[in-house]
């Protein structure tokens, strides 16, 4: 899976990074959204973990910023601060794991996103062979 990490704390940032490619994921670093764009735009990335707090704009605004520029991108929100309150409303349905990231929760949640890739793709190409040959 290629995964996009954007933290202002470049050492949590790239070591989140460094952790999923010991794990066999593609995975780079982006210091914020002007970088994340730039590199979205060369690669194609499957999930996007993104900090809550971030200096301009925070994790879930971007989330939504970047939902809407590349749809097929799936987010995770990471802070050190509990959702609560506000920062419950502003995170809405997007998934959340506290800081400091624990490694198996976050692999457990990339092998649910790769589970449920693998079954959209399965009802896609089954609904494609029945449109183009039809039912048998």
């Amino acid at each position: 899976m290629r995964v996009l990490v954007i933290d202002d704390y470049q050492s949590h940032g790239e070591s989140l990074a460094e952790f999923l490619q010991t794990r066999g994921h593609e995975a780079m670093y982006s210091g914020g959204y002007a970088d994340a764009e730039w590199l979205l735009g060369l690669f194609r990335f499957d999930l996007a973990i993104l900090d809550f707090d971030m200096p301009g704009m925070s994790g879930p605004a971007m989330a939504a910023k970047l939902a809407e520029r590349f749809p097929r991108l799936r987010s995770l929100i990471v802070s050190a601060h509990a959702p609560v309150g506000k920062r419950r409303a502003e995170l809405g349905d997007l998934p959340f794991i506290k800081k400091p990231v624990p490694p198996q929760e976050l692999l457990d949640f990339i092998e649910a996103m790769n589970r449920e890739r693998v079954g959209f793709s399965i009802v896609l190409r089954s609904a494609y062979s029945l449109v183009r040959y039809g039912r048998k």
